[in-house]
């Protein structure tokens, strides 16, 4: 390992390219953690030159103490063998954000520069943002080569003429259409902006008007994500050619970088993963993808195919302005039980307990990930086929969509909030077929036993270990849907076991699940329900998605206010008792859209007439769902005039029955005995 010391001039100031690896993360910086807080760095140092010039200029040929040197982080660089016509290359193992930022920083600086008549600054750039050539390899003239998902961004701001071209090549609307701007793009329009801010004299940190606690800086971000023309500030003040000259100073002699030039005895993972650089931190997915493409490296794989072929489309989608940009739905954050995280390193954390059989600590999904990886030789191509696929079926867990029964179980699930079913999910779909019937009676039973235990308040903490221990079972089984049943017939106490019947029928009828439960919880058992319903007959099974959805009391909460709903024996506690539980029973509850759910509100169940004008009570309102499960209210009509207590239970046994039979509880001796 060379180490090494340079500026920011120094470090582009020769024909060379720095070239992301094609398994990196995308460029990631964004305008308030890190762009802007670097050119306050950078602005600072240049402000305290103007300072020591001042008073060198006041103490005559007394020396003053020369300025101390700001450290802007350092760079980890694995030289590239270079062949005849081609620039002389490193591959930044370590530092590409960093590094990516400077190069914007200095084209920023370029354009407004230009617009200093008589300067000098503008042509001392133009070395440090390009390679002269003649190169064979026309992107050799690029000083940052950064992966596929920022080379249009980094080819459009290279080639630009001034700030306005790139304003009018990266808008942020396009008649009604609204764009998100490239984050090196935001970053190129920051830099440029602040460096004329600066030449003018204007402090981005100050605030905008005396009365505003709005900043220059504030006001700056805002118009770059929201305006097509990000206007100047105060364009009516001058520039001043000293301060392009002294930022120029500034980037040459008060900033410092250290670089790490590996030699071939080195290993580029071990560095790269203790390393603790200043910039967004890496996520697990980042070291994962990194140690995995090393290692193919150092066995002389071809990483770039390898790349493209199976880890590609994690990093990269079709941007808005042609070419590709960063795949925004793996960084995507998404809540699972505790848990907030992007949904590539939900996956990962998943996919690491489905591979090791172990518990993971979401702190140690890559310690975990590596240790296995390295339990035995890998066919680096088989195991990334294995990654996407699972992938795939991750993705259909987490966002369902369309009307199957994989997709029903997915919304089912993650209303539950059952995330520890994940690994065991995705074990089931690598070793069955999506139609099989052993899947679907495998998904129906895991559905039955955690919406059964759901119904009856029953634990979850005991769910990892329990869906751990199955998860072995099933990938040493040959008769997977008998293994499942089996595993959880098995379980007993309150704590683990898979509910009967009676159990079911007791917290159905009686437990308070509206307030216990959660309303969102209820939804979804209720939307199964109505999905379940659904035949042939009907001239749709499709069922609006739960946000469309919501829970409706028939008796109201507010029944007492009303004055709709009178109770034969108020003044008794027990009896009193009896309806505040009832009405947050399933028997109470039903599901309407939201625009129905308001007009129905608190009013009477029956419809009435009051100064001869007819009201619409909640049954002849309920006649224009199109939920089935609010048929019932239709067809009971005759029986039905009232609603209290006794409609109520009536109720609930009739949902019930529809429960029972979409969550069986089977105890399948056969089942059992097949099972390995």
């Amino acid at each position: 390992m060379q180490p090494g010391k340079a500026s920011i001039t120094l470090l582009f100031s020769t024909p060379v390219q720095y070239l992301i690896p094609v398994f990196q993360r995308g460029y990631v910086w964004t305008l308030e953690k890190q762009v802007a807080p670097l050119w306050s760095d950078l602005e600072e140092r240049a402000l305290s030159l103007i300072e020591h010039k001042q008073q060198a200029q006041q103490v005559g040929a007394q020396p003053l103490r020369p300025l101390q040197k700001h450290f802007l982080g350092s760079l980890v660089l694995t030289p590239i063998a270079s062949a005849f016509g081609r620039v002389t290359a490193y591959e930044v193992i370590d530092g590409q954000q960093r590094t990516t930022t400077l190069h914007l920083l200095l084209l920023a600086f370029r354009h407004a520069a230009k617009q200093l008549p008589g300067s000098p600054v503008s042509q001392m750039l133009d070395g440090l943002v390009r390679n002269p050539g003649p190169y064979t390899t026309p992107s050799d003239h690029f000083k940052v080569w950064p992966t596929q998902a920022g080379r249009t961004e980094i080819d459009a701001l290279n080639n630009a003429q001034d700030c306005q071209s790139v304003c009018d090549a990266f808008p942020v609307k396009q008649g009604k259409n609204r764009l998100v701007r490239p984050l090196m793009v935001q970053a190129y329009l920051f830099m440029y902006h602040a460096c004329l801010a600066y030449l003018r004299g204007v402090d981005l940190a100050d605030p905008v008007t005396a009365q505003s606690e709005k900043t220059y800086s504030n006001a700056l971000v805002h118009a770059i994500r929201n305006d097509n023309v990000v206007a100047e500030i105060n364009p009516q003040l001058p520039l001043m050619a000293e301060r392009a000259e002294t930022l120029f100073m500034a980037m040459q002699d008060l900033v410092q970088i250290m670089t790490l030039t590996l030699e071939h005895e080195d290993d580029p993972q071990v560095i790269f993963e203790t390393l603790n650089a200043r910039g967004e931190p890496l996520l697990a997915s980042d070291l994962i993808r990194n140690f995995v493409f090393l290692d193919a490296a150092r066995r002389n794989q071809p990483v770039a195919d390898l790349y493209q072929t199976y880890w590609q489309k994690f990093d990269e989608q079709p941007g808005n302005y042609q070419g590709v940009t960063a795949n925004r739905y793996w960084r995507e954050k998404e809540r699972q039980g505790r848990l907030t995280s992007p949904r590539i390193d939900l996956f990962f954390f998943h996919y690491t307990v489905l591979r090791r059989l172990q518990e993971t600590k979401v702190a140690h999904i890559f310690q975990g990930f590596k240790e296995w990886w390295q339990t035995m030789p890998r066919d680096i191509g088989a195991e990334l086929e294995r990654v996407v696929q699972a992938s795939q079926y991750f993705r259909e867990l987490i966002t369902p969509e369309g009307e199957g029964h994989l997709a029903e179980f997915s919304r089912l699930i993650k209303a539950l909030d059952v995330s520890t079913l994940t690994p065991v999910y995705l074990a089931l779909r690598e070793r069955l077929d999506k139609d099989s019937s052993e899947l679907k009676q495998a998904l129906g039973d895991l559905a039955s036993f955690i919406t059964r235990r759901a119904v009856c308040g029953f634990t979850t903490k005991n769910y990892n270990k329990i869906f751990l221990r199955l998860l072995s079972e099933i990938t040493a089984s040959t008769n997977i849907a008998a293994t499942v049943r089996n595993h959880l017939l098995k379980l007993g106490g309150d704590s683990q076991r898979w509910p009967t019947d009676d159990d079911f029928r007791d917290a159905w009828m009686d437990r308070r699940v509206y307030e216990e439960m959660r309303p969102a919880k209820v939804c979804a058992v209720l939307r199964a329900l109505e999905r379940a319903s659904r035949t042939p007959k009907q001239e749709t099974q499709v069922v609006p998605l739960q946000e469309a959805l919501t829970v409706e009391h028939v008796l109201p909460q507010s029944w007492q206010a009303s004055g709709h709903y009178p109770l034969v024996g108020v003044e008794d506690p027990v009896v009193r008792l009896n309806r505040l539980r009832l009405i947050q029973t399933f028997g109470n509850l039903t599901l309407l859209t939201q625009p129905m759910n308001s007009s129905v509100s608190n009013g009477p169940f029956l419809d009435y007439e009051i100064d001869g004008k007819s009201i619409e009570g909640k049954r002849s309102k309920f006649l224009g769902s199109l939920l089935l499960m609010n048929s019932y209210f239709q067809k009971k009509k005759p029986t039905i005039k009232q609603w209290g207590e006794a409609e109520i239970t009536s109720r609930g046994a009739h949902l019930f029955e529809q429960a029972k039979a979409l969550w069986p509880r089977t105890d399948d001796l056969a089942a059992l005995q097949t099972a390995p």
